[in-house]
């Protein structure tokens, strides 16, 4: 320290006595001290002072050497806050708007750049210096001119520069955009990846982020900066730059132009190759977790339709082919992808013929049929059941897709406890028995399965769960139309389920409430006799019609049921004590669109309090 304090008085001196040829030197010696972080904070003011004074000599090599002992200075917090003052910054930006020597650009960038560094008042004295203009005309000369001597290392640091001028001065982003930054970030990154120009890259991937960050939604990539981010993606050697690149896109992809952008620029199958290349030394928390978001983003970008549509190449799609190799992959994450991304290819017709044709199907029972106890993955078998649900929609899938062995590979399943697995499960049960009526009788006849869909219904946990359970009581009597499969129904207490459905806030499930307790009453009339009126379906029916939202179709289901349970003397009690004449009377008489019904409400109306 005492070596600083005599450097320093040597230096005013020759400040004072206009000795230049002293002053290279000394400042040398200055900055070596500085280096070595030796200096001492009561001195600070004395040495920021003279620089000062040398910011506004006129010999270039001087002012190079000036600004970089200021940059060396502001690295540490006493140093920063001692140049934070407009004696310094002043001259500062006055050298960064006028002069064209590059390697004094670079100096005082460095040095406006460390004033800045999580420093507000250094930020507000650059700002008011209009300092966010001069940075940028210095970054887009050090792109113009790449080919210049030391242009790379000015790129990176006018980079520098303009990210800690930005970063946390959200006040200062639309006036960056107005500045036409975006297209600058293009520009450096245009430049391509070179170990010198890396921390350029760098420092423009984290603006980006910034930027894009602030305005979600609103503010997303240009293909152009998609593509020429993949580029960067696919030419970098280093981690940092790598990880940047995939945060960037992975928060960008979720918007639907972004992903067709990328998915056109090669980002998924750049993924494939990338994550089969370096899995090997996934080894820590941090590379695995930068494998999972690569994996993310490449289910992202199939979420959207045309970009699913592209990578699937009509089932030719480098992309697709890479996600089925990795359904028997031994990495858990690839694995899971490869079935998260077979559920986003099976959401056309098509794609799920053919995928179905070509195996897929196989592939995603065989590896269930090893996943389907309380012990798996619950990732893994939610996915599994995503993807199976959507390629058995399609009617000529269902039959194929049962005799690989769907329901045997599901139907354990029943015992996993976890919702949103239960949830996928049930759902694809109900797809896949629509128009099977022997795998319905199956199921249906399945009393353990049936005691637990009704215990399903009532959850108040999972309203989904509970939705599905309802929807697979009414699809397994309407698809089975199984008299033993109303019995086991009736036996497992599903009737006051099917019942308590007919006034579901969805016409869709009232309507195949309607249809399922028609059916069951048609079959097992006096088996069901005793449920039916405890569950006081005839309150319910009144309920229903009594709204004024009951659509046509579902009033016409109603008169179905009504004129099946008026076959039974000990339901047309019912009915009548509950008010079902009077209600269906009231509808037709008050809405002139039921006037075709209304001979039949008649005789439905004097059947029941005939008794």
């Amino acid at each position: 320290m005492e070596n600083l304090i005599k450097l320093v008085e040597d230096l005013k001196i020759a400040v004072d006595e206009k000795k230049g040829d002293n002053v290279p030197n000394l400042l040398d010696s200055v900055l070596t001290q500085i280096e070595s972080n030796d200096t001492g904070g009561k001195d600070l003011p004395e040495l920021v002072g003279q620089l000062a004074n040398l910011l506004e000599w006129d010999n270039v090599g001087v002012l190079v050497k000036t600004a970089a002992v200021v940059a060396a200075l502001a690295k540490t917090e006493s140093g920063r806050t001692a140049c934070c003052c407009s004696r310094v910054t002043s001259p500062l930006l006055r050298l960064m708007m006028s002069h064209s020597d590059i390697q004094l650009l670079v100096q005082v960038c460095r040095a406006l750049g460390n004033i800045c560094y999580e420093n507000t008042d250094g930020n507000k004295l650059v700002v008011e210096g209009d300092g966010l203009a001069a940075v940028l005309r210095v970054l887009q000369r050090a792109v113009s001119q790449s080919e210049a001597p030391h242009s790379t290392q000015l790129r990176s640091c006018a980079a520098g520069c303009l990210l800690n001028l930005l970063m946390g001065q959200d006040y200062l982003y639309p006036k960056a955009l107005e500045l036409d930054i975006m297209e600058l970030l293009y520009s450096v990154l245009e430049l391509g990846v070179t170990k010198e120009g890396e921390e350029a890259a760098v420092h423009t991937l984290v603006i980006l982020g910034l930027l894009t960050d602030a305005a979600p939604g609103t503010l997303t990539l240009s293909e152009k900066l998609c593509n020429v981010t993949v580029k960067t993606l696919e030419t970098s050697t280093s981690g940092e730059l790598s990880e940047l690149c995939v945060e960037l896109l992975h928060t960008q992809a979720e918007n639907e132009s972004v992903r067709l952008h990328l998915a056109k620029a090669g980002l998924c199958e750049l993924l494939v190759e990338l994550l089969e290349k370096h899995r090997p030394l996934v080894e820590d928390d941090e590379t695995r977790n930068l494998l999972k978001m690569a994996c993310d983003l490449i289910i992202i970008i199939l979420n959207g339709d045309e970009s699913m549509n592209l990578l699937y190449g009509d089932g030719k799609g480098k992309v697709f082919q890479g996600m089925v190799s990795w359904l028997t992959s031994t990495d858990d994450d690839l694995q899971i992808t490869g079935v998260l991304a077979m559920g986003n290819f099976a959401r056309t017709d098509k794609h799920c013929l053919q995928m179905v044709e070509r195996g897929v199907s196989k592939k995603l029972l065989s590896l269930l049929a090893k996943n389907n106890t309380c012990a798996a993955d619950i990732r893994l078998q939610h996915a599994l059941l995503s993807a199976l649900r959507n390629l058995v929609i399609p009617t000529q899938n269902k039959g194929i897709m049962l005799a690989e062995g769907l329901l045997d590979a599901v139907l354990p399943m029943v015992s996993v406890p976890t919702f949103p697995v239960v949830f996928k499960l049930l759902g694809t049960i109900r797809m896949v028995i629509d128009g099977q009526e022997s795998a319905a009788v199956s199921v249906g006849r399945n009393a353990d399965l049936i005691s637990r869909l009704v215990e399903w219904c009532t959850t108040e946990d999972h309203p989904g769960v509970q939705g599905e359970a309802n929807r697979l009581l009414a699809w397994l009597i309407k698809n089975s139309r199984d008299r033993e499969v109303m019995g086991v129904m009736v036996q497992c207490k599903a009737v006051p389920r099917l019942v308590a459905m007919v006034t579901a806030e969805h016409a869709v499930m009232q309507t195949e409430a309607l249809l399922a307790l028609s059916l069951l009453t048609a079959m097992r009339m006096s088996d069901a006799e005793p449920a039916l009126v405890a569950a006081d379906v005839g309150s319910q029916i009144v309920t229903l019609v009594s709204s004024n939202t009951v659509e046509r179709e579902v009033f016409q289901n109603v008169l179905a049921l009504v004129g099946t349970m008026s076959t039974s003397g000990e339901m047309r009690s019912h009915l009548h004590d509950t008010g079902v004449a009077k209600a269906l009377t009231a509808v037709v008489i008050s809405n002139d669109s039921y006037a075709d019904v209304r001979d039949q409400v008649a005789r439905l109306s004097s059947m029941i309090d005939s008794g």
